[in-house]
């Protein structure tokens, strides 16, 4: 096999033609309301709730009316957080509970309403006004569904049933080794668009260059031709493009920019707007590509410094989830003078990616294929696709991310290795800009001194990990 580079990385468990994602990008960026707080909890451990529709969230009629399960009698969880560290009776449970949120909106015309979930474990089903919004799998990323049709002025319920039950053919599967935390563990929030909008978007420098930016605008609602401008005003850079039938333009263009990096971590304000969206977003340009046996950033190598991190809170227990949350664990990482994090071994919070990119912190990104999962299943592997797909949806503008990794520990087979090349192919195929890597810990021990990494999961890979 002939390898790129070869990167050791200490501590495998962690310190304390495809289609596109169909999220909302840069939702920090947009108009929201946050439902966050408490929402009335159902724990449903019999499973019942879909049989005794708790979506419907009914009511009893009169005195005679007899009501088994009532979110209004029922006690609250906090969203965002676990259900684990916040009741002790929970602290081991694994299964379905439902969730509901009441609240009021204020409608307005010409505007389309999403409901964004920024991540619940593992699997959801979401209802509004007891109809069902769709479905969602994974716990680490995020998922949302247009509500336009369906919100009212008054009156509103918000159900969601969230099972975080291990599962044979889930990603992860039934084995790994960090704390199975259920519930809502990120920030629910109402998005507010006009009707035709700005989806996402994309623009980095060319792999190599100094100048060449390139990159994507996507529009949601869009015929062909609608215009689309972009702006990075302190640069002086002021693009128009027109969009083709699915609503989609393609560019490239020269300007002069201050390189991001570890030791100036610049971002620059871009504006992306169409019609009467506009999105501002803070990007940083740099470059990130491999050279014989050297990682180069901007053109220069560079020797990553860091640690492998949890998704836990620095304070109590249980997830990390807020901006404060990331201040303490992004600022314990700079303060050990390190200048790369992996987050392992899933998605981490949004928050988490953000500031690394203020702060300076160059990122490892990972999915959660993690030691074995069910390698022959098409529906696990569309499954690891669409948590590929919207990680890389979330943070493909973030210019500390330098590697996506498609796996952790994954024993060598070759029903594994046609899965994780699949998966390795989409990334780069979504996100040219970027390396791919994976975690991996087959050796082969020639003798007490000399061991060597044989895996031909290596060949697809452009930078090693190697589990010590």
């Amino acid at each position: 096999m002939k390898f790129h580079w070869i990167w050791l990385l200490l501590a495998g468990s962690a310190v304390a033609g495809q289609a596109p994602s169909n999220l909302i990008g840069n939702v920090p960026s947009r108009t929201t309301v946050s439902l966050d707080g408490a929402w009335h909890a159902i724990v449903d451990p019999l499973d019942n709730g879909q049989g005794s529709h708790f979506y419907r969230d009914d009511k009893p009629q009169n005195k005679t009316d007899r009501v088994e399960y009532s979110f209004d009698l029922s006690p609250v969880l906090n969203v965002p957080g676990d259900w684990n560290t916040q009741r002790e009776s929970l602290i081991f449970y694994e299964g379905p509970v439902w969730y509901r949120r009441e609240f009021n909106y204020r409608k307005k015309p010409g505007t389309r309403v999403f409901v964004h979930f920024g991540a619940a474990n593992y699997r959801a089903a979401a209802y509004l006004n007891g109809e069902k919004m769709g479905e969602h799998e994974g716990g680490f990323t995020p998922f949302d569904f247009e509500v336009t049709s369906l919100i009212r002025e008054r009156g509103n319920f918000l159900i969601i049933e969230v099972n975080n039950a291990r599962r044979a053919d889930g990603v992860p599967a039934l084995r790994f080794d960090w704390w199975n935390y259920g519930g809502i563990t990120r920030d629910v929030e109402l998005v507010e668009v006009p009707e035709i909008f700005v989806q996402d978007y994309s623009l980095q420098l060319e792999r190599g260059s100094e100048t060449e930016i390139s990159g994507w605008v996507r529009l949601n609602g869009a015929q062909a031709g609608q215009t689309i401008s972009l702006e990075i005003p302190e640069v002086g850079v002021k693009q128009s493009f027109v969009s083709d039938a699915a609503g989609r333009a393609k560019f490239m263009f020269r300007a002069k920019v201050d390189r991001w990096s570890p030791d100036h971590p610049k971002l620059y304000e871009v504006v992306v707007s169409s019609g009467s969206d506009k999105v501002t977003d803070q990007i940083g340009f740099r470059t990130i590509e491999v050279q014989g046996g050297k990682l180069l950033l901007n053109g220069k190598p560079i020797f990553l410094r860091g640690i492998s991190m949890h998704e836990e809170a620095p304070f109590r227990d249980g997830r990390a989830f807020s901006a404060e949350d990331a201040q303490t664990l992004l600022g314990w990482v700079k303060e050990l003078g390190c200048n790369f994090v992996r987050l392992a071994h899933y998605p981490h919070n949004e928050n988490e990616v953000r500031l690394a990119d203020r702060m300076g912190l160059l990122v490892w990104s990972e999915i959660p294929v993690y030691w074995d999962v069910d390698w022959t299943n098409p529906a696990t592997l569309e499954n690891a696709r669409a948590q590929l797909r919207d990680m890389i949806a979330r943070d493909h503008n973030r210019a500390a991310v330098i590697l996506w990794s498609v796996s952790n520990e994954t024993p060598v087979k070759a029903e594994r290795l046609v899965f994780l090349k699949q998966l390795a192919e989409e990334a780069r195929e979504l996100d040219s800009t970027r390396l791919i890597t994976s975690a991996m810990n087959h050796v082969d021990t020639a003798s007490e001194d000399v061991r060597t990494l044989s895996d031909p999961l290596g060949d697809v890979l452009d930078v090693l990990g190697l589990n010590e």
